[in-house]
């Protein structure tokens, strides 16, 4: 009777967190698959060399949603959930969609005067300006379909984080498969498909919810996110600077074709990917309502269980995609990028070693601690760039990962420091 009460309790409680978690872990795995065919598409169709070319610029669109995630996201995702009353935490979201639509019409028109200095030679780089105006398109568009549903995330509604996102990931699949059809396939016609798709989810996605905001929600929703936002912003931008930022400092010393080749070794850690994503947009919710229950003895404690399924479950695909990495860069994406192979395995320690850092970021963020995360972002930044230019210079695109790697675990230790710290003041106070 016992055994069948507790096989039955089981049951149940699995069968509850499937239900509760599927439509997000869908959405997951559709998100990371579909990245990675076009990825590989994307390679494939362009060629190395222009393939470069477009990860160099897709490395910029992810710094502009750096500062976008911590500005917005991050403090939509942690305070939001933490508000009881439906009316506050409504009233709290259509403010921030205010705050999304000024910002990413702020990152559109920086953008633009960019494209006109390069134009006109103002500035000492050499881009292809053809490529500034679907840029900027893919900028705005990009951005505000990554901000709905992270808003239906914050949310818990799965099923149409599901639905936008496969309108906007396949739709982008169609998008290139017809260009390639019609030999039109480009790197000004990619970006032109990627904000065209996504300006399409997230129109679907405005015309059914209620994110029409009124200027004193803006303004009080500013006021809200930005004492979170600001340690945000310095942490993010300096985390880019010592990773991304790399990745373009190999652009310049070992040419586009490397980054291109970097960018490809990324993708092959695809069922990562799924976890990674999921962290961002499930993690942060939950620890919030967990520490607002049960304060932050809980939160330890769910973040260290987190930390540990996810750190055995990463663990068996970064292995497996390490051993045969050669054979699938070359069926994957051409014979050209199998000289990049040995790129994947320092990528997979790379990727195990975030799952660790990720949980550290989010202990601080929940407990509001996030200048610790900028003084941590600064200092590891520091030493990142300090080695990566003498290892890019020895070793090409593998001293870049070197580098990444070394940054990683330093931010890890620093960080698990933080924490120490910061308990140990709780505990005093």
């Amino acid at each position: 009777m016992g055994i069948e009460s507790g096989t039955g309790g089981w049951r149940a409680s699995l069968r509850g967190r499937w239900d509760r978690n599927r439509w997000l872990l869908a959405d997951q795995a559709l998100v990371s698959g579909m990245n990675f065919l076009t990825t590989a598409l994307l390679a494939r169709m362009l060629g190395i060399r222009n393939f470069g070319i477009f990860s160099v610029f897709y490395i910029l669109l992810q710094y502009v949603n750096s500062i976008q995630l911590a500005l917005i996201v991050a403090p939509m995702m942690t305070q939001a959930p933490l508000m009881q009353d439906g009316v506050e935490q409504q009233s709290f979201l259509r403010g921030m969609a205010g705050y999304q639509y000024l910002f990413s019409l702020g990152c559109g028109v920086a953008a633009a005067l960019v494209a006109v200095l390069e134009v006109l030679h103002l500035l000492p780089w050499r881009m292809a300006p053809d490529v500034f105006l679907p840029f900027i398109l893919t900028i705005l568009c990009f951005q505000a379909q990554d901000w709905f549903r992270r808003f239906c995330y914050a949310q818990n509604r799965g099923m149409t984080v599901f639905w936008n996102d496969l309108i906007s990931y396949l739709g982008q699949v169609a998008a290139f498969g017809i260009l390639w059809r019609l030999h039109r396939m480009n790197v000004d016609n990619a970006f032109y498909a990627i904000a065209a798709t996504s300006f399409i989810a997230f129109a679907v996605g405005l015309a059914r919810e209620d994110i029409k905001p009124a200027w004193h929600e803006v303004k009080a929703a500013v006021r809200h996110a930005w004492a979170m936002g600001r340690s945000l912003l310095v942490a993010s931008q300096s985390q880019w600077l010592g990773s991304q930022g790399i990745l373009l400092i190999v652009a310049a010393i070992a040419g586009v074709s490397a980054t291109g080749g970097i960018r490809a070794a990324m993708t092959m850690m695809g069922p990562v990917n799924v976890l990674m994503q999921l962290l961002d947009n499930v993690i942060p919710v939950r620890a919030s309502r967990i520490f607002a229950a049960g304060g932050e003895r809980q939160l330890t404690a769910y973040l260290r269980r987190v930390a540990i399924t996810l750190l055995v479950a990463a663990g068996i695909p970064i292995l497996l995609a390490s051993i045969f990495a050669k054979p699938i860069m070359s069926m994957v994406f051409g014979n050209g990028y199998a000289t990049y192979a040995i790129l994947v395995v320092w990528q997979g320690i790379y990727y195990w070693l975030g799952l660790i850092n990720r949980q550290l970021m989010y202990y601080h963020r929940t407990v509001n601690n996030t200048r610790a995360l900028a003084r941590t972002a600064i200092i590891v930044t520091a030493v990142s760039l300090s080695i990566c230019l003498p290892l890019i210079w020895r070793y090409g695109a593998t001293g870049a990962m070197l580098a990444l790697d070394f940054g990683m675990l330093f931010n890890i230790v620093i960080l698990r420091r933080e924490m120490t710290i910061h308990r140990r003041r709780t505990i005093q106070a």
